[in-house]
C-alpha cells in the first residue's frame, strides 16, 4: 500500500514539474514574441524619426542656400528677413552654421 501511495505521489510530482516547465517555456515564447513585436515597433519609430530629421535638415539647408544666394546677389539681411517674415537673427544664425 505504501508503495502505491509513493508511486502516485511521485507521478503527481512529475506531472507538476512538467507543467511548471511547460509554463516556463510558454512564458519564454510569449516574451520572445513580445520582444519581436516591440523591436519592429521601435525600428519603425526610429526610421520615422530619422526621416523627419532628414526632412528638417534638408529644409534648413535649402533655406541657408537661398539666403546665401540672396546675400551674394546683394540683398541685405533685413530685406531677406522682411521678404520671408523671419527674424534677422534667425537668418544670421543659419548662415553662420557650418
Amino acid at each position: 500500500m505504501l508503495k502505491v501511495v509513493k508511486t502516485l505521489t511521485d507521478v503527481e510530482w512529475l506531472d507538476l514539474e512538467e507543467l511548471e516547465e511547460k509554463e516556463e517555456i510558454e512564458m519564454c515564447e510569449a516574451e520572445k514574441r513580445w520582444l519581436e513585436v516591440k523591436s519592429k515597433e521601435w525600428e519603425a519609430e526610429g526610421i520615422k524619426k530619422g526621416i523627419e530629421q532628414g526632412i528638417e535638415q534638408g529644409s534648413e539647408n535649402n533655406r541657408k542656400e537661398m539666403y546665401r544666394t540672396m546675400v551674394d546677389k546683394g540683398f541685405s539681411i533685413s530685406s531677406i528677413a522682411s521678404i520671408f517674415s523671419v527674424s534677422e537673427e534667425s537668418i544670421r544664425k543659419l548662415l553662420m552654421k557650418a
